[in-house]
């Protein structure tokens, strides 16, 4: 599968069969290490979500937070110690059977061009065992903060991708050293560009987490006193992504057949889910420019089916056409 910076991410697909007993295998596990697994984690758990990671992390914010760690480990999943991973199972885990079947989903590699490519590191990406195994590795991580770091700053995880929240720059600086320091322990590597300590004290630097910016911007009380506060709001990736996905739909020649309620239909269930996930008090201002600009490609199209030369002139029948047949906004 094609990555943003280009390179290719190897998917172990397991068969149905393997699929079945990896789901069953889940359900007998899950409980088992949920019972170990830290309130810092949020990734792939049961009634738990990327929106209360946000939330946790604003909070923390809030609370005189004015350094940030954001932390991006190299290639995580193609880097699991194999070995050590199946140590930590094995603490909670005596069943030799089970053991086994993990140690085999673990070697069961990847096949690319017809050939099978194994490894003794990383966990195949793809299978249903793969997130709680990937949970199970970083657990270690995360018991280590709340012994060594709970003081330092306020650890946030979602999957391999955390932030921790500090006071102060100087308790960034340190939080960074004891996260390389653990990291060591569990045979990773921080990406050298990706890794960086965000001050977020004046306002002037923010920080992208699940899809959305995190910045401090000054506010005024009823009394007009002036005071800093954490917004949050679309991300520019994000932002990026969702105008691609309208203009793969609305802009490519195929699609002049079709007709607008087809699109509106189409359109409409990825407009909620955005909106669901991505609307906070402070996207107003980038949710209308999407909305602006799924309105204008659905014009262009309109343009392009009815040969007309200036889609502008077909603004405000589109428009009108558009909410007829119950085209929804983000804002």
């Amino acid at each position: 599968m094609p990555k943003a910076d280009g390179r290719k991410r190897p998917l172990g697909i397991p068969t149905i069969r393997d699929r079945v007993i990896q789901m069953a295998t889940k359900l007998v596990l899950e409980p088992i290490f949920e019972a170990d697994f830290q309130d810092c984690s949020f990734g792939f758990r049961p009634k738990r979500g990327a929106k209360q990671a946000l939330e946790r992390i604003r909070k923390a914010c809030n609370r005189k937070g004015n350094g940030v760690v954001d932390v991006d480990i190299q290639g995580y999943f193609d880097n699991i110690n194999q070995e050590k991973l199946m140590k930590l199972v094995e603490m909670r885990i005596s069943d030799r059977r089970v053991l086994k079947l993990i140690r085999q989903w673990l070697g069961a590699g990847v096949m690319e061009e017809g050939d099978v490519k194994r490894s003794d590191l990383g966990t195949p990406q793809g299978g249903v065992i793969s997130p709680i195994l990937a949970n199970i590795y970083l657990n270690y991580f995360d018991r280590l903060w709340e012994k060594h770091g709970k003081e330092v700053g306020v650890l946030t995880r979602y999957a391999d991708d955390f932030v921790i929240v500090c006071k102060t720059k100087k308790d960034a600086r340190h939080a960074c050293q004891l996260v390389r320091a653990i990291m060591e322990r569990l045979e990773l590597t921080l990406h050298p560009t990706k890794t960086r300590i965000v001050g977020m004290w004046t306002g002037e630097e923010g920080f992208d987490f699940l899809g959305l910016h995190h910045r401090k911007a000054k506010a005024a009380t009823s009394r007009n006193q002036a005071y800093y506060t954490t917004q949050q709001w679309l991300s520019a990736k994000a932002e990026k992504h969702i105008r691609e996905v309208v203009r793969e739909r609305l802009g490519t020649a195929t699609m002049r057949h079709k007709s607008i309620q087809e699109h509106v239909d189409w359109l409409n269930p990825k407009i909620q889910g955005w909106k669901n996930y991505y609307m906070t008090a402070y996207s107003h201002r980038k949710m209308a420019k999407l909305d602006w600009y799924i309105l204008m490609r659905l014009t262009r199209w309109y343009a392009k089916k009815h040969q007309r030369r200036n889609w502008r002139s077909c603004w405000h029948k589109v428009k009108h056409i558009a909410n007829v047949c119950g085209l929804k906004k983000l804002c």
